[in-house]
């Protein structure tokens, strides 16, 4: 009974299990996304990662980062070395750091011994203590870097790129601290960053094409992932599509629509016109009918559920489909229908029917759909049969 009782257990911690797993290898790439100190600390990502928040596979080796009790990014180059980080450039493969030169310990080179950190240009810098007195004279004769941050009322801190001045020209106040070697671009300012640089991983092509660069072995050897951000993206491309292809066909839709509809109307406004149109190679005939002869010719009003006896909708004359509540006029002799309107100009210049050339005779034949009197000017409505 025991057994039995533990069985549902085993297999709910044994899913449990299984589901932490699959949780955790599906989103394990999450543990390698950018990261950062503080909100506006440089963003730490391949070759750097930062420890205690990046598992080490995010990293190169040799290029740990981690933050100081103030949420500062820093990097720790030897035991005795560590440096506050202020930027990083991943396309020119360069980090930026804090000199600190206001703590005297700081004024001695920067050791880069096994570390995976090569210099920029380096410049030498030879600090000096110089005396109050002659302090004006001092810095109106020689472009020397004051170091506030290190002086007193009594004296101040000055650096002097080495080389740019003869030793003869230094004040005789001023006393020799110390000559140090740093790393620095030209034209920088040592009192606000020094520059190294890295040349192992190279990442700088997937940089410039928008990719991730990341460990593809465990030996050390580096790739490019994901998609190009010059490329334009699958979603964006169907994206384009839609927003694209729906208008454009909804336009060509409703000018299609309206191209019809003006066609239709163009051939009713003209379709009077159309009635010189030979229906068989017979020449017409010369001598039409007079007025009250058409006028005596069966007229309807067509419906929307007439029915003709030859089952032809459309007019022989001016070609085209009747429309409801039309006038319709019929020749007594063949039973031919056509437009009230087109067969009276026929039949006033051909005394014959324009499809069978028969001569028509009089006649008050009715038609099965709503009718109109033939001798009355006003129509009337008839009741469909």
């Amino acid at each position: 009974m025991v057994a039995k009782a533990n069985n549902p257990m085993e297999k709910k911690k044994t899913l449990a299990f299984f589901l932490f797993f699959l949780f955790k290898s599906i989103f394990a790439d999450d543990d390698c996304r950018p990261a950062s100190c503080g909100p506006t600390e440089p963003q730490v990502r391949f070759p750097f990662r930062l420890r205690d928040r990046q598992p080490s596979r995010c990293g190169f080796p040799g290029f740990d980062l981690s933050c100081n009790k103030k949420n500062r990014t820093q990097l720790k180059l030897t035991s005795s070395q560590s440096f506050i980080v202020k930027r990083i450039s991943y396309t020119a493969q360069v980090i930026s750091i804090d000199p600190d030169f206001c703590r005297l310990e700081r004024i001695a080179d920067t050791e880069l011994t096994d570390t995976p950190f090569d210099f920029s240009p380096v410049e030498s810098y030879t600090f000096f203590n110089c005396t109050s007195q002659n302090l004006g004279f001092t810095f109106q004769t020689v472009p020397m870097l004051p170091f506030p941050c290190l002086g007193s009322l009594n004296h101040s801190v000055f650096a002097v790129r080495t080389g740019w001045i003869p030793l003869g020209d230094i004040p005789a106040s001023c006393k020799h601290m110390s000559t140090i070697s740093i790393p620095i671009r030209r034209y920088g300012n040592i009192r606000n960053e020094l520059t190294l640089m890295w040349f192992r991983p190279y990442c700088k092509s997937c940089e410039l094409d928008g990719r991730t660069c990341g460990l593809q072995s465990d030996d050390g050897e580096t790739a490019c992932f994901g998609s190009s951000s010059h490329a334009i993206p699958r979603g964006a491309i169907y994206g384009l599509s839609l927003g694209i292809g729906i208008p454009a066909l909804i336009c060509i839709i409703g000018l299609a629509f309206y191209t019809f509809s003006k066609m239709r109307s163009y051939t009713h406004r003209h379709r009077i016109d159309l009635f010189s149109i030979a229906i068989t190679p017979q020449p017409p005939s010369t001598t039409g009918l007079d007025r009250p002869t058409i006028e005596s010719y069966p007229k309807i009003l067509w419906g929307e559920n007439c029915n003709l006896p030859n089952n032809d909708p459309t007019c022989a004359i001016c070609l085209s489909d009747y429309e409801p509540k039309e006038a319709i006029r019929t020749i007594p002799e063949c039973n031919h229908y056509f437009h009230a309107d087109c067969v009276d100009e026929w039949l006033k210049l051909n005394a014959t029917c324009p499809v069978c050339r028969n001569s028509p005779e009089s006649s008050s034949v009715m038609t099965p759909c709503f009718s109109v009197s033939s001798d009355s000017s006003n129509s009337s409505r008839g009741i469909a049969r």
